[in-house]
């Protein structure tokens, strides 16, 4: 829940007319969270019916999980970052292509 106060702040920070791309963050962590929970339900049903869970594959699943949704909203971070900036002559934009 953390990640999505975040992505909501990062919304309020962007141009009205650009708030599709906070909504679109939203969305893929949301994907995401099915994508565990589905996981989750298989990882059980390989339990009961009697197979050896390896605990270390299924930490590195969830740590690689936390990863990329913390990157999903690092990039928002950052394209929020560039749109405040937009204009700046001094200001070295994150992604080069722009954000328009």
């Amino acid at each position: 829940m953390a990640l999505l106060n975040r992505v909501h702040e990062l919304k309020l920070q962007l141009p009205n007319e650009h708030h599709s791309i906070s909504q679109y963050v939203e969305h893929a962590l949301h994907s995401i969270d099915i994508f565990v929970e589905q996981h989750r339900q298989f990882v059980a049903a390989q339990a009961l019916y009697g197979e050896k869970i390896n605990g270390t594959e299924e930490r590195l699943f969830r740590d690689t999980i936390s990863e990329i949704k913390a990157q999903l909203v690092a990039t928002l971070e950052k394209t929020v970052e560039d749109f405040a900036h937009k204009g700046d002559k001094h200001w070295k934009n994150h992604y080069q292509d722009g954000v328009e």
